[in-house]
């Protein structure tokens, strides 16, 4: 059985969510129409949490940011809200997913199996540290070590920088990342996978703006360069 914490204050929603997911018998929905209710339940295990952005007694963001302290389980952010800005501070403060309302309820069940497989068919390491010429991954820890500098990855980073560095120097669209480390298609949202991009620029390059070890070529899609050199147009 795969627990659900479900925090949404739209009855309606809410309804057809636990309706749906009520069908197949595998899912144990617990439903939170506040954040004081997701705090009140929020101690227990669960397998997947479902966040909506807009809560009446608190900013659903911020909320996440506050339940990763106790859950390392996927976050999915459903909202109305599909503004860049709103989806980059959703998943740079602990979601792994976002899905934009309103959404078809096969494809959120598709999102929630994408992100438990993610989680929990975890990639095997092939050793303890990964290396470039301006850092070192450390996997164990899932951090980024710059000379004296640790910087946190969240999973979902770590999980897409830690592929591109495996596979350094090949290319791959934001819809193959999606289905690499998700293992299911984006169902034509790459949004999800472009801002965890733009987050891991933040934390791994000299200037997030000029990238010289995550790249991007039109056409082709990312790459990771390990010699992290810049460059030359001719």
């Amino acid at each position: 059985m795969t627990r659900v914490l479900l925090i949404e204050d739209d009855p309606l929603v809410a309804k057809v969510i636990l309706y749906y997911l009520d069908q197949s018998e595998t899912y144990e929905v617990v439903w939170a129409k506040t954040g004081g209710e997701a705090f009140a339940n929020a101690r227990d295990n669960y397998d997947v949490i479902l966040l909506d952005v807009l809560l009446p007694d608190v900013d659903g963001i911020e909320l996440c940011a506050r339940l990763r302290k106790w859950h390392d389980c996927p976050i999915i952010f459903m909202s109305c809200l599909d503004s860049s800005d709103t989806i980059v501070r959703a998943l740079d403060l602990g979601g792994d997913d976002f899905l934009v309302k309103p959404f078809d309820n096969k494809v959120l069940e598709a999102r929630i199996q994408a992100n438990l497989r993610r989680y929990h068919n975890k990639i095997p390491p092939t050793q303890n540290e990964l290396k470039c010429e301006g850092f070192v991954l450390d996997v164990d820890r899932h951090i980024i070590i710059k000379k004296d500098e640790e910087i946190k990855l969240s999973n979902t980073e770590f999980r897409i920088l830690s592929f591109l560095m495996q596979n350094h120097g090949k290319y791959f669209t934001p819809k193959e990342l999606y289905l690499k480390i998700w293992g299911e298609k984006s169902y034509g949202d790459t949004r999800t996978v472009i801002v965890h991009i733009h987050n891991i620029r933040n934390k791994i390059e000299p200037d997030s703006e000029n990238p010289v070890f995550l790249k991007m070529e039109w056409g082709k899609g990312y790459y990771f360069d390990s010699s992290g050199k810049i460059e030359m147009k001719s």
